[in-house]
């Protein structure tokens, strides 16, 4: 299961009332397992389940909105991506610069796998080759 699969997991979870404690529970467990599962793929690292626990601070919500807004810039940043790619010449500062903002984000929420992904398009556009870019 993806990401968005446990987002929806996650928020059915917060959508649970507390006479609903069985399926509550069965709920937990699963989350559990999809998180464990991402982790050992190497596609989450601890940084997911520290932004997880904010929500214990900042609200039931937090977390939830937090990964909303994660997919919904990580979809807005993707489709900035082709954009530039599709400009000739290809503005390299600019794809420089959204690698560095997308790296920053995955490696906050924990995605590490997106992070190298970042990575790898930054130092992509370091060597200003359209088609290292492709590899990546």
């Amino acid at each position: 299961m993806d990401v968005r699969g446990w987002y929806v997991c996650y928020i059915r979870y917060q959508c649970w009332s507390p006479s609903m404690a069985v399926s509550k529970e069965a709920l937990i467990r699963t989350m559990n397992t999809i998180v464990s599962d991402l982790e050992q793929e190497g596609l989450i690292d601890n940084y997911f389940r520290m932004c997880e626990d904010l929500k214990d601070v900042n609200g039931p919500y937090y977390f939830a909105n937090l990964l909303v807004t994660f997919i919904a810039d990580t979809q807005n940043a993707i489709l900035e991506l082709t954009r530039l790619l599709e400009q000739t010449p290809v503005n390299y500062h600019d794809l420089d610069q959204l690698a560095i903002k997308l790296r920053g984000k995955t490696s906050c929420i924990g995605a590490c796998a997106l992070a190298r992904a970042w990575l790898n398009l930054r130092e992509g556009t370091q060597n200003e080759n359209k088609a290292s870019l492709k590899e990546i």
